[in-house]
């Protein structure tokens, strides 16, 4: 019978509930775990568990849709903008070039067109580079457009691949 007994006085430990001290969370008195074959019955702390995982379950779920909803209404932000850019500009888009391929510099050209940019992850998309001026009245202008021009069919030019590290050094490639 002391057997029954010493069981017994476990399943009430178990019964017993405090706060610990040092993460503020519910704790049984004995987290020992000594049952008959019966099956435990359920008490406020593991109904409170079970709530808890369905609530993060819940709640990843919504984080996930959030991402994908965000995701779309973004995308159909850029197509709608898009489509207004359209409307205005009359530069890129009457040349079927992506505004947001265009750098601007303004000296010796308005614009340096990186075709194709916006449409690659890495650059792999990269059709040309397309120097975009507009029509220029002044001699002095003109003679700039024609030099791009002679240096670019004449092919006297170089590419030279200068990084610029968080320190500020430079170094060529």
């Amino acid at each position: 019978m002391q057997h029954q007994e010493m069981l017994l006085f476990f399943q009430y430990q178990r019964e017993i509930f405090g706060i610990c001290p040092c993460c503020d969370e519910f704790i049984r008195l004995s987290d020992c775990k000594i049952y008959k074959d019966e099956r435990k019955s359920s008490d406020w702390l593991d109904k409170l568990g079970n709530e808890e995982r369905k609530l993060d379950t819940l709640e990843a779920q919504i984080t996930e849709d959030l991402k994908f909803y965000n995701e779309e209404a973004r995308e159909k932000g850029r197509k709608e903008a898009n489509k207004k850019m359209k409307k205005v500009d009359k530069i890129f888009t009457p040349q079927k070039l992506n505004p947001d391929d265009a750098k601007v510099i303004f000296h010796p050209v308005d614009f340096v067109v990186f075709n194709g940019m916006k449409n690659g992850s890495n650059g792999e998309a990269l059709k040309n580079i397309i120097l975009l001026d507009g029509e220029r009245k002044s001699t002095e202008h003109k003679q700039v457009q024609n030099s791009i021009i002679k240096t670019i069919e004449n092919e006297s030019y170089e590419w030279i691949t200068l990084r610029v590290d968080e320190d500020g050094n430079i170094s060529e490639e």
